[in-house]
């Protein structure tokens, strides 16, 4: 696979048309193992580490193992296990998980999900802010409640410092104040996961930094005492706005405001949520529907972080797109490497055609395509994925 930077190399007056000459007309797994919730990050020689950690990074969710996120490094053309003193490393090796996380212990509003779900280890995502790297992730605590939590370093292959994990959890009447109770009692915690960074320079020319996630209400089913019909929880995102401290803290600031929330046309929920900026315009992209199959598909949207408003929703990618070559469903749970002018790789994961999983287990592969924000003639345009749009150009090479 080609090295996403080397887009960067082509001459100043190369437009999208060259990028598509040069682009696989069926995508392939950035690397041959299971990797759910791909996150890719580039480092620069000024980043916490230096030089010497510099390139393209990948980290995945990694479910039950004994270890925790993974790190995989582009050396030569090739994703590559990053090995330190002969050994994969891992953010969390084995042997030094943090005491709070989980061991088994079955999540309390759906105690019959399968055990890779139970001990959950999900969408590591790394910010990079002040010096310091920080790892946001999901792990769900002793009781099995899913929480949103943060690690620090100043290397990536370093050691890691877990904070443990925010007190920002919501509870069932907080979505549903008609919520009857059930088997976890009246007013149950309910999961968070999927932590994102990002920032906004506001009026006064401050920048202000908020955490993203989502509220994981998609597991909270009851019957209505009077229609008897099921009913969902809804699984908004908020908007937490926050302060780190140079010791790597993380202090909230105010209380967390819904940002974006499932409409019925999300199949039960949104998640995965990314924040890009390019043409002056902030947009919000996330993932709906199952994550287990053919269902999963991606959005984007018009984004206000500042005055908390998401606009103009439209779907990006989903299983019956051109860009998947006709061999992939389900692409969802983003993220996004910038490589020039309005440019950028999005990775995510997919099913390969006939998996899925409820009967394979997880089979989730990342792969990177591009989006643009730029036309053939390099002006600024919507969004778009530059695979989809050129298909029947890319056919042809």
């Amino acid at each position: 696979m080609r090295d996403p930077a080397e887009l960067l190399d082509l001459p100043a007056e190369a437009s999208l048309t060259d990028i598509v000459a040069n682009l696989r007309r069926v995508p392939e797994p950035l690397i041959d193992e299971t990797m759910p919730d791909p996150f890719v990050l580039r480092l620069t020689p000024t980043s916490p580490g230096g030089a010497r950690t510099a390139g393209l990074w990948l980290v995945a969710t990694t479910n039950d193992q004994p270890f925790a996120f993974r790190l995989y490094r582009f050396v030569g053309g090739r994703w590559m296990p990053h090995l330190v003193e002969g050994r994969h490393c891992a953010i969390f090796p084995e042997g030094r998980l943090p005491a709070w996380w989980n061991a088994g212990e079955l999540d309390p509003l759906s105690p019959d999900l399968p055990r890779d779900l139970v001990v959950a280890r999900w969408a590591p995502e790394i910010d990079v802010r002040n010096g310091l790297l920080t790892l946001h992730y999901t792990a769900r605590d002793r009781a099995g409640i899913l929480r949103s939590a943060y690690a620090t370093a100043t290397a990536i292959d370093g050691e890691w410092t877990d904070h443990g994990f925010l007190d920002i959890n919501v509870r069932v009447k907080d979505l549903a104040p008609d919520y009857p109770g059930g088997p976890a009692g009246e007013n149950p915690i309910v999961g968070m996961i999927d932590g994102h960074v990002a920032a906004a320079v506001d009026a006064e020319g401050r920048e202000r930094t908020f955490l993203l996630t989502k509220v994981d209400g998609n597991g909270l089913r009851w019957k209505d005492p009077v229609t008897h019909e099921v009913r969902k929880a809804t699984t908004p995102i908020l908007s937490h706005e926050f302060r780190q401290h140079a010791d790597g803290r993380i202090e909230m600031l105010g209380e967390a405001k819904v940002l974006h929330t499932n409409g019925p046309h999300h199949d039960g929920l949104i998640e995965g949520q990314f924040v890009v900026s390019e043409n002056g315009q902030s947009h919000l992209v996330y993932s709906a529907g199952f994550f287990g199959n053919s269902e999963y598909r991606t959005y984007i949207a018009k984004l206000d972080l500042l005055a908390n408003e998401v606009r103009d929703e439209r779907l990006l990618i989903d299983s019956q797109s051109p860009a998947l070559g006709g061999q992939w469903n389900g692409p969802g749970h983003p993220s996004f490497v910038k490589l020039g002018e309005g440019l950028y790789a999005m990775y995510l994961h997919v099913w390969r055609n006939g998996f899925e999983y409820s009967k394979d287990g997880d089979q989730r592969k990342a792969i990177q395509c591009h989006v643009s924000f730029r036309d053939l003639e390099g002006r600024p345009c919507e969004p778009f994925l530059v695979e989809e749009r050129f298909s029947a150009r890319a056919s042809g090479v």
